[in-house]
């Protein structure tokens, strides 16, 4: 096991179940300081704080990408997007997703609800049933019902200059919570929950869409938190000496366009919160399906997000960029025979575990290509473990850059293609306002964070290696 783990006690240590049933939930944006149990906020997730309690909640969790179909892909092969040529929302993913097909292979109904998010469609053979996965379904349901349409996308009030990409901005929907996509889609979750073969194991993944934005959610969420109390980030605004590709980008517009002050920023994070907490209740009816049917303890239940939310800090608006508040995702293991309940570690985790962690519970082996761990019994040495994340811009007209990045968890270092190096004291400087590349000081930290980030760049074949040595080179010159 790996250090600070722990196994329970064998008096209490519930029976391991021989084909354990799985349950994934993935939301999408989410910060870790939203989750209550860590009291970063006054965000309150109830079910999320009580599924942490019975389970280990992972807080160093990073994304391999911040932004959506790459990073979900990355979760379902263990393997980063340029490895599965999906660097983009506008890509589709051919290469094998090992935590469905595997698993498939092994005898469980593999069932999925919700936002698929790797591509057009889902291929039938990944899957044995997949539903609520069409937003415009879910427009046609609340139409039939005679409901505004609750997909906020639609809304042409709530996007930002361009069509394709939402605001800061806030609104209440006229909907009741359990008319909403979040309730529409855990209501298919409980379906397929209800209609399975209970002859075989399952794996049901319950993905939703929110809270990414847009932010237009019904009351009593959309009020619960009091925007005047929401104290300004440290980190709010342009940060000095900042990448140049950041001031010239799409996302310092939406935030020049919402406000450069944080008072116009405030009820957007009130209403965040509340966004949040909707979607913890939704997640508390299906968690609470599994107990009721007596099944909880022969399942494995495992919460993450695709990514975070930069909500005004750096002068930035929504995700994409190497940033903490972009790149730290929770994560919750639920799994009262492999650990300790109400574990809570910084042991370095990212998406990328999620599938061979999954798979070794369920006694099924992953290939050899995985670039991630097992979590609960991988043994580490030679020191701390380095993570990697990557950033391939969506279009031209969003004016950001290629990044690559690695961490140790105390140092990050950010290679940006074309513009300034990154680097970061992550236990002085958490808001990351210091950029420790500018100087001297930290030449040698800077040089082997940047030989790590060359070796993996080899490993994976990444098709940018080539010039991140020219720039090596170039520095060096």
């Amino acid at each position: 096991m790996a250090a600070g783990l722990p196994l329970p006690s064998m008096a209490s240590q519930p029976r391991r179940p021989r084909h354990p049933n799985v349950l994934l939930i993935i939301t999408d944006q989410q910060r870790t300081d939203t989750l209550g149990y860590r009291r970063l906020t006054p965000c309150r997730t109830p079910n999320l704080d009580h599924l942490a309690a019975e389970g280990a909640s992972f807080d160093r969790c990073l994304t391999p990408t911040p932004i959506c179909l790459p990073a979900r892909t990355a979760l379902f092969t263990s393997q980063y997007g340029h490895q599965t040529e999906t660097v983009r929302n506008t890509d589709t993913l051919t290469a094998e997703p090992i935590l469905l097909t595997r698993l498939k292979a092994n005898g469980y109904q593999v069932d999925y609800a919700g936002k698929w998010g790797m591509g057009k469609s889902i291929p039938s053979g990944w899957v044995d049933r997949a539903e609520a996965n069409d937003t415009a379904e879910y427009s046609r349901w609340c139409a039939e019902q005679g409901l505004e349409d609750g997909w906020a996308f639609n809304d042409p009030k709530m996007h930002s200059r361009r069509e394709d990409v939402s605001s800061p901005a806030t609104a209440v929907s006229s909907l009741k919570p359990e008319q909403t996509n979040e309730a529409w889609t855990v209501d298919h979750a409980i379906k397929l929950l209800n209609t399975r073969d209970r002859n075989r194991p399952f794996f049901l993944t319950c993905a939703f869409q929110g809270p990414h934005p847009p932010f237009k959610i019904p009351e009593p969420y959309y009020s619960m938190y009091d925007p005047a109390s929401i104290p300004e980030p440290k980190n709010f605004g342009p940060t000095p000496g900042e990448p140049a590709a950041l001031s010239r980008s799409f996302y310092r517009t939406v935030w020049r366009d919402h406000g450069t002050s944080w008072g116009a920023w405030r009820k957007s994070v009130a209403v965040y919160w509340g966004f949040v907490t909707m979607i913890d209740a939704q997640i508390g009816r299906l968690v609470e399906r599994l107990r009721s049917e007596g099944i909880l303890d022969e399942t494995l239940v495992v919460m993450t997000a695709d990514h975070g939310e930069l909500m005004g800090s750096h002068g930035l608006w929504m995700k994409y960029q190497a940033y903490e508040e972009s790149l730290r995702v929770p994560l919750i293991i639920r799994a009262p025979w492999l650990f300790k309940p109400g574990l809570r570690t910084r042991t370095p985790s990212s998406l990328i575990d999620i599938a061979p962690t999954v798979l070794a519970a369920c006694g099924v082996a992953s290939p050899a290509a995985v670039q991630g761990v097992d979590l609960f019994s991988s043994t580490r040495s030679g020191g701390p473990r380095l993570l990697f994340s990557e950033f391939t811009p969506k279009a031209d007209w969003h004016g950001v850059v290629d990044w690559r990045l690695v961490t140790d968890d105390h140092y990050k270092y950010v290679w940006n293609q074309g513009d300034i190096d990154e680097c970061y004291d992550l236990s002085v400087d958490p808001y990351e306002l210091t950029n420790l590349a500018r100087t001297t000081a930290k030449k040698a930290v800077l040089r082997r964070l940047q030989g790590e980030l060359r070796d993996w760049m080899r490993r994976t074949r990444d098709p940018l290696l080539a010039d991140f040595q020219r720039s090596l080179a170039n520095a060096a010159a």
